[in-house]
């Protein structure tokens, strides 16, 4: 069964539109939730730190989760840079589209002056 990309899925304007909004709306989104585990993560450490001489155990889980957040936090921001480019892509796509319209329309306003030209 031939199963289409969506790569290659013909979208309206108001479409490509929506989907641009929401990878935006979702690198936001991803950029503030790795700030968030980078945050978490530094408490983490600080909190190891504070704990290293005491109890080196748990300094130590400390460290490891604030690595595992850190990582993930890391994941996050890939992904919103992704979402980004991903928008940035479909965003100068609709910037041509509207230079192409703007051309054809200005094109039939010049035609219709010829026209009226050849009239008079």
């Amino acid at each position: 069964m031939f199963v289409a990309d969506e790569e290659f899925v013909e979208k309206s304007f108001e479409e490509m539109e929506e989907d641009m909004k929401k990878l935006q709306k979702e690198s936001e989104r991803l950029k503030r939730e790795a700030t968030e585990l980078m945050r978490r993560s530094d408490d983490l450490r600080s909190r190891s730190i504070d704990l290293r001489s005491e109890e080196p155990s748990a300094a130590e889980d400390m460290w490891q989760e604030s690595e595992g957040l850190r990582a993930e936090s890391r994941e996050m921001m890939r992904l919103a840079v992704d979402c980004g480019l991903k928008a940035g892509d479909i965003k100068h796509r609709l910037e041509i589209h509207d230079q192409i319209v703007a051309v054809v329309d200005r094109a039939d306003e010049i035609w219709k002056g010829a026209i009226r030209g050849r009239r008079s």
